[in-house]
Parts: structure tokens; sequence; C-alpha cells
């Protein structure tokens, strides 16, 4: 979690990755979110490189495998970057972002407070856009 802090470019992409690895299991998703990963992942999301908003994608399709989760990832900003990152010129960043935002709706569906969070910021209507460019 200090290398997405201090890191440098490359160096935060890596950490990025390596959250995503470590928040395939739920014990080390709560360790992860508990160290405060989440609101660093949103901020590479906006401003970090193509790979690390990539990486960041990512890690969030992972973390909101659960419900508690689900809602803390949303609760800390993830879909306005993610929507943004739909404009990619970079393809591969491009599809592994519209993987990762389908995740995130296919996984909050059930709640209807963020499933009504993520029509306010227009993510199906930006996917299925993105999918028609």
């Amino acid at each position: 979690v200090a290398l997405l802090r201090v890191g440098t470019t490359t160096g935060r992409s890596h950490a990025a990755n390596a959250m995503a690895w470590l928040s395939d299991a739920p014990t080390l998703r709560k360790k992860v979110v508990d160290v405060g990963a989440l609101p660093l992942l949103v901020a590479l999301l906006r401003s970090g490189s193509e790979v690390g908003k990539l990486n960041a994608a990512c890690a969030m399709a992972m973390f909101s495998r659960d419900a508690i989760t689900c809602t803390l990832i949303m609760d800390a900003g993830v879909l306005p970057p993610l929507i943004a990152l739909l404009s990619s010129s970079d393809a591969y960043c491009y599809v592994d972002t519209g993987k990762s935002i389908c995740t995130i709706l296919q996984n909050l569906a059930a709640d209807v407070r963020l499933r009504e969070l993520a029509q306010r910021y227009g993510a199906a209507g930006a996917l299925a856009a993105a999918a028609h460019s």
C-alpha cells in the first residue's frame, strides 16, 4: 500500500497489480481494504499511467466480488474514473476497463442503493455507448 502512496509511476502500477492478485482471496481482500488501499486505487484510476489505470481497474473488479467491498469501492468513487477510462485510446485498457465495469455492475445489482448510484453515474449507458463506438 505504501508503494501506491509514494511509489514511482511504474511502482504504483505494479502495486495495483499486486492488489488485484491479493484481493482474489477474501481474507486478503479485507486486509487490503483495512490498510487503506481503495482510495489510493481510485486516485490511480484518475491520474495514473495507462497501465496503472488498467491495473487499478482490474483490482477494483476483484474487490467488487463481495457485497461489503463492492459497497466500499462505490463509496470510494470508483465509477466516474472507470467511466472516463472508456474513452481511452489504448484498446487493451478500454477492453479491460469495460470488463471491470461489467463485473462491478453485476456484483452490485443486488444492492438497491448501489444500483441507484450506478444509474446516477450512467455506468450502464456509458458502457453501452462505448460498445457501439
